[in-house]
């Protein structure tokens, strides 16, 4: 069984110009994204997707394989599916083709490599997983939300809903984007993270941050202070 990672990690970023190249304790994303890979202990080869020369060197200097994604699926509205499936057809241009898939997004900075090892650990355990996704506890449930309907709202779950309390409702969780592990095959077919029976680990909320704005960027930098003393 080969297991793969890949990180992608475009050039191109609104809210934070070069983000996956912003720094988080001295390291940038895409190399932190890179080191967590290798530190865990079960991906046999790391590869990093991107369309800019600068990324893609990071990528080889912290040890991955770089392979260059072309600019149409770099854009804001590209699939990140499609790119999956670009870097799976390069990498298999000259190694073997690979069992298992570990999607790990750079904007997961504080993802640790634990966490990956015990999301590759549970997917192999059982033979009827389909894949395993990293999620962290959602902040506001969504049984207390709702979706807009012309102009009148309409309740996610049951109109009681709205008045249980959290405690009486179903625990629930929202994808943290650090973690998704799914089969190769499975992935290729269904152009998919999410092949069911779906299995989750749970990561802490720092695990859980999403670098998208200069808020966010901030957050993790100083959670990575306080980790550090």
């Amino acid at each position: 069984m080969t297991c793969i990672a890949i990180i992608p990690a475009r050039g191109g970023s609104k809210g934070i110009p070069n983000k996956n190249l912003a720094e988080v304790g001295g390291q940038s994303l895409v190399t932190r994204a890179v080191n967590s890979a290798i530190q865990s202990g079960v991906i046999d080869a790391v590869v990093v997707s991107s369309d800019d020369r600068n990324i893609l060197e990071a990528a080889k200097i912290a040890g991955a394989i770089a392979v260059e994604r072309p600019s149409d699926l770099a854009t804001d509205t590209a699939a990140i599916e499609d790119a999956i499936t670009h870097a799976l057809q390069k990498f298999s241009e000259s190694h073997p083709t690979p069992t298992t898939l570990v999607l790990l997004q750079p904007t997961s900075p504080l993802r640790q490599a634990s966490s990956i090892s015990d999301a590759v650990l549970l997917f192999n355990e059982n033979g009827s997983v389909g894949s395993v996704y990293g999620v962290t506890e959602a902040e506001h449930h969504p049984y207390k939300t709702f979706i807009a309907n012309d102009s009148t709202l309409l309740p996610v779950g049951s109109i009681e809903d709205l008045s249980r309390s959290r405690q009486e409702l179903p625990k629930a969780y929202r994808q943290s984007g650090s973690i998704y592990v799914v089969g190769v095959q499975d992935f290729l077919e269904s152009n998919s993270l999410f092949v069911s029976p779906v299995r989750w680990i749970e990561v802490g909320r720092e695990e859980a941050i999403d670098v998208d704005t200069p808020a966010d960027l901030e957050a993790v930098r100083q959670a990575a202070r306080n980790a550090n003393g």
